[in-house]
């Protein structure tokens, strides 16, 4: 039984007749044909739903599409982008901790698609606005860093406490020289952090104070924007990295999370660069004649013409400790008119370890 408002009671429907309309249904899914007999009743406007049931009694689901912003990256890519660029904040905070000689924390907060326009009319005016080249792409990006976190940077490197500025105002020249080598430098570490999954090098191409000067591409163009927090002491603000997909359009493909993970399996190349690497490393070396325990009340009466026991046979030699570590015996002598040892045999195994 159907009832509709006011309690007014409609014909109900027989099993035979639920079985014509649905028969008519399957026959004139497209709503062509002629009309099914129906016995109305007043029911209420139904609500919007993302699942319709078909005369087949199919579901088709509805899904929302906004041309005005297509999407251009999956989800793997943007996390993808997301892991590449922790990478970079990690590399970042060991440069800028350096440069700046105080604690800098960098930390990824997000990795969105948004139109270009959208951030380009996020920034205020005045910003540090920089133009990115990427090579061998020969396409463009865009990076911006809050003026008071820059300020308080540039503070840091000339010896300053490194404070928050109250007044936000443009850079002078000396200040605009100062900020693009600091972006140069944080572009080289960039780079590297790209560079474990795709060639790309990023370079400075030039600034600006106000990003409506800076159209790279049209408005419409899907990016990627990653936000990044620096906190410096009391100074905070956000570094901010834009890629227009058409900019990264070359390299799309390779941004997939099991390419990135697999960066750090061990390869041929791989193994030959990180020995090549290693070769050129600089370590420690001395000659230990021997070594004693003595107590400090005689240390501390050692006269000119005592005499202090190594534990060791004139005819031993010495030994060449590598570092930390005994490598080498060998026999004393000269080199003309300097102090030299002479190779004798290898030490090996648990005993060569001070």
């Amino acid at each position: 039984m159907l009832t509709g408002p006011g309690d007014q009671v409609a014909e109900a429907l027989s099993q035979s007749d639920i079985d014509s309309l649905l028969a008519m249904a399957a026959e004139h899914p497209t709503g062509g044909g002629d009309a099914a007999p129906t016995t109305s009743a007043p029911t209420s406007s139904p609500s919007p739903s993302p699942s319709l049931r078909s005369a087949t009694g199919r579901h088709k689901y509805v899904r929302k599409m906004d041309f005005a912003r297509p999407s251009k990256f999956n989800k793997d890519q943007l996390r993808t982008l997301q892991m590449l660029h922790e990478a970079f904040c990690r590399r970042a905070s060991t440069f800028l901790s350096g440069n700046v000689r105080s604690l800098v924390e960098v930390s990824v907060t997000g990795a969105e698609q948004i139109p270009y326009g959208d951030f380009v009319a996020s920034l205020p005016v005045p910003t540090f606005t920089s133009v990115l080249e990427i090579s061998p792409l020969g396409t463009n990006a865009m990076a911006s860093i809050d003026l008071p976190l820059l300020f308080a940077m540039i503070d840091r490197m000339l010896g300053g406490p490194g404070t928050n500025v109250s007044r936000v105002r443009e850079l002078t020249e000396i200040e605009a020289g100062l900020a693009s080598n600091l972006m140069e430098r944080l572009l080289d570490e960039l780079s590297g952090a790209w560079g474990d999954l795709v060639p790309v090098e990023f370079r400075l191409r030039g600034i600006e104070m106000n990003a409506q000067f800076a159209q790279i591409v049209p408005a419409s163009e899907p990016s990627v924007l990653i936000i990044m927090e620096l906190s410096i002491g009391t100074a905070t603000g956000s570094l901010s990295i834009c890629l227009p997909y058409r900019s990264i359009e070359p390299v799309v493909g390779d941004l997939a999370a099991h390419r990135y993970f697999a960066t750090g399996e061990e390869s041929p190349d791989n193994r030959k660069t990180l020995l090549s690497s290693l070769q050129r490393v600089s370590m420690p070396v001395r000659a230990e004649i021997g070594a004693t325990k003595v107590p400090v009340e005689t240390v501390l009466g050692l006269q000119p013409g005592d005499v202090v026991p190594l534990g060791r046979r004139v005819d031993d030699g010495v030994r060449l400790v590598v570092g930390s570590t005994r490598a080498y015996s060998a026999m004393p002598g000269r080199d003309g008119n300097r102090v030299a040892v002479r190779i004798v045999d290898r030490i090996d195994g648990e005993s060569g370890r001070r």
